[in-house]
């Protein structure tokens, strides 16, 4: 028996968005970083890899809080108890039939999962809308060339933040 690791507040089943996306379960909850103890992947019946256990607390918090949403969205949407593992590109492994993303940062962590009968692919991504500074350093990074010629500069920010979540939750 799991229960709820202590820097995670109570996990949450909403559809935040305005249309429901059929058979779609999504479940998030708030982490808190600071709260992270070293039990709480054993109390959360996650396995960490070696690189989490010596990676930082933010991480630690996220990837639990992360993986704690994607199994109760999982036993929501077919019963099943099953944790995410890692591929090497860090993204989930997801059971047969199974599409699901896992989203994490500022302290909020949710995951969406559907059978893949009910959709082709799921993405989730939450992000924080960047300055017109850091997007221009970062633009270079984040956009191809064709979509730096189609760039509307006057709402950089946006229009970087937005294109970097689309590929986050494309990935």
């Amino acid at each position: 028996m799991t229960t709820l690791p202590a820097c995670c507040t109570s996990l949450r089943q909403h559809w935040p968005l305005p249309r429901p996306l059929p058979g779609a379960v999504l479940v998030s909850c708030a982490f808190d970083p600071t709260s992270v103890t070293p039990d709480d992947f054993a109390r959360a019946g996650i396995v960490p890899s070696a690189g989490l256990q010596r990676s930082v607390a933010k991480r630690q918090a996220e990837y639990i809080a992360g993986r704690v949403c994607a199994r109760a969205a999982l036993q929501q949407l077919d019963g099943r108890h099953y944790v995410p593992t890692t591929h090497e590109d860090r993204s989930p492994i997801w059971p047969a039939g199974i599409r699901g993303s896992i989203t994490h940062g500022k302290g909020w962590a949710a995951a969406v999962v559907a059978a893949q009968s009910n959709c082709r692919g799921l993405g989730l991504d939450q992000e924080a809308l960047l300055d017109d500074e850091r997007a221009e350093r970062l633009m270079g990074e984040i956009l191809t060339p064709m979509e730096l010629e189609r760039l509307d500069h006057r709402q950089l920010g946006l229009a970087v933040t937005l294109t970097f979540s689309l590929k986050e939750s494309l990935f």
